[in-house]
């Protein structure tokens, strides 16, 4: 018996000691969604459910429309600044620390720097991040979806 309790204690005692994953305290986290075919309502039809997907996410400082070449949904020779990437997971989860400020957050795609919401000062994909807070963003990749 003393020796299945070393066994038990030499197994657990590094799983204890190890640190917890560290969370940011400030920042942005969300879910990466592909929704994709009809999303119109009908009889006895409803919208698909939105997928998680693995995907690359590219933070910028704040970005307006004038400050990017575009084509539809897609950016590319964005002039501000990238100051920030991370991925979402299998799950379609991500999360970056950054310093308080207003940011644009794109979708890494083939066909460019993917985003779909503006403010109405045409700022594409705004999102403050505040002191001590984390900001949650869920980002919904509808570019092969009909509406």
């Amino acid at each position: 018996m003393r020796s299945f309790l070393s066994i038990i204690l030499f197994l657990l005692v590094p799983i204890l000691q190890s640190k917890p994953i560290k969370k940011p305290k400030q920042g942005i986290y969300g879910y990466v969604l592909l929704k994709q075919g009809n999303q119109m309502p009908g009889p006895g039809r409803a919208p698909s459910v939105p997928q998680p997907v693995k995907r690359e996410i590219a933070i910028y400082n704040l970005t307006n429309v004038n400050e990017v070449k575009s084509n539809g949904a897609y950016f590319t020779g964005i002039k501000t600044v990238c100051v920030a990437k991370t991925s979402s997971n299998a799950k379609g989860y991500f999360e970056v620390a950054l310093p308080a400020g207003q940011y644009s957050v794109f979708v890494v795609e083939k066909a460019g720097l993917y985003a779909n919401s503006f403010n109405g000062k045409g700022s594409i994909n705004a999102v403050e991040v505040l002191p001590d807070s984390l900001v949650c963003r869920d980002i919904y990749l509808s570019n092969k979806a009909a509406f």
